[in-house]
């Protein structure tokens, strides 16, 4: 059985995601050089930045439970309608205005939160087993054309029409993926129904401290959840770190301008489209703890090659030929470490297990971000953002060494003389 983009549920779900991620991208773009630009003011788009990740912290545990507790179509169908919603006080901000732009942001990521968790979560009832590798590097591939088109289409329609005109794509790709989901949501679930209401929201408030606690029940329980989110943890300090110091790194170290800094940023979406086009035919041949070992060693090893690159050659080129070179293990592991996520936990609890990893995420990336304030001199850039390569290292050598713990069956398939995992 292939899987068709052309057709069919996973083609219905692969362009809705497509088509809303491009979309957000459009906006997530566009927005911080608004309100840049508008105010001057670094304080503004560090509130951004912490309306955005906050959520996330707080939440996360919740937003994948409620995955698991609900028709994960009919959720994404109607999550996407109500992201559509929550966008349209920007077309009210004046261009001083933060609270427009706050508002904006933390209401979208609310309101998206359960979205990766659905959809990863969906990914293995809607492919069988042996293509779900495959089905995981076709979904890379899907984020990273949208991370290539849409902050490109986001600068250039704020240039040309301003932010009401990227508001309006953005409600309108919300719609649309909505549109395209519509028809696969079933006239009646098994799971409970999707309904907005003050009661849920009651009920919502209540469950969060049981439901987080449960998240952890979870990860205690399953050797191998624990131990992915052991490398999430470290994947999010470094990727932390990254994000604040790549732009003082190209700087003050590669000794390069604005141009130089937006070209490195090019490079990466274009390595990381190369790496899922390259590794969509090839996912299935092999296992995917070896995807999840090798593609973070071989970004960990890019990467301190990337930052040893200004000892031994100048200019940016160097960085920017590896950036795209680092494509292909970053889009490896992205598939192992999705795969392996889908395969320790079983249906009822994945979208919680996911839930759970981006609360991580979220947390270590804040760890992450205020490590990097150690940098506080332009000799120290260097050796603070190197510590992204140790992270990725140290998760390639975890996975390696206890991949016995990792290699396990699919906990939804029956397994003889074994009990399923817990769920």
């Amino acid at each position: 059985m292939s899987i068709s983009l052309l057709h069919g549920p996973f083609a219905r779900v692969w362009w809705a995601g497509l088509i809303s991620m491009t979309g957000n991208w459009m906006l997530a773009a566009a927005l911080p050089a608004y309100v840049y630009l508008a105010t001057g003011s670094v304080l503004a788009s560090s509130l951004m930045f912490l309306a955005s990740v906050v959520p996330h912290v707080l939440l996360g545990s919740l937003a994948g439970a409620l995955a698991d507790r609900v028709d994960r179509v009919a959720l994404m169908t109607r999550l996407n309608l109500l992201a559509a919603a929550s966008v349209l006080p920007l077309l009210l901000a004046a261009p001083s205005s933060m609270w427009p732009v706050v508002l904006v942001c933390v209401l979208e990521t609310l309101v998206t939160l359960p979205l990766g968790p659905a959809e990863n979560a969906l990914l293995p009832t809607l492919v069988p087993p042996t293509r779900l590798p495959r089905a995981n590097a076709l979904n890379a591939l899907n984020n990273n054309i949208a991370r290539l088109l849409g902050p490109a289409l986001g600068g250039l329609v704020l240039a040309r029409a301003g932010l009401s005109a990227v508001v309006l794509l953005d409600v309108a790709s919300y719609v649309v993926a909505a549109a395209l989901l519509w028809p696969l949501v079933p006239a009646r679930s098994t799971r409970g129904a999707v309904r907005i209401n003050l009661k849920v929201v009651r009920q919502a408030g209540q469950a969060l401290v049981n439901v987080s606690r449960d998240g952890l029940r979870l990860a205690r329980e399953v050797p191998a959840l624990r131990l992915l989110l052991l490398t999430t943890a470290l994947g999010g300090v470094g990727e932390g770190l990254f994000a604040v110091l790549l732009a003082p790194f190209v700087v003050s170290v590669l000794r390069g301008d604005a141009g130089a800094y937006g070209l490195i940023i090019s490079a990466q979406a274009v390595g990381g489209l190369i790496g899922a086009v390259v590794m969509t035919p090839l996912a299935g041949r092999w296992s995917p703890v070896t995807l999840a070992a090798s593609g973070a060693l071989g970004l960990g090893v890019i990467d301190a090659l990337i930052f040893a690159s200004p000892l031994v050659l100048s200019g940016v080129w160097p960085a920017t030929l590896l950036m795209i070179l680092a494509g292909l293990p970053a889009s490896a592991g992205g598939v192992g470490w999705t795969t392996l996520m889908q395969r320790v936990t079983v249906d009822e609890r994945r979208g919680q297990a996911f839930g759970v990893s981006a609360q991580v995420s979220a947390l270590s990336v804040l760890a992450g971000t205020g490590l990097a304030n150690a940098a506080r001199t332009p000799d120290a850039i260097l050796p603070v953002i190197s510590v992204h390569a140790v992270t990725l290292l140290t998760s390639g050598v975890i996975v390696a060494l206890r991949r016995r713990v990792l290699n396990v069956p699919s906990a939804d398939a029956p397994r003889d003389g074994q009990e399923s995992l817990p769920g």
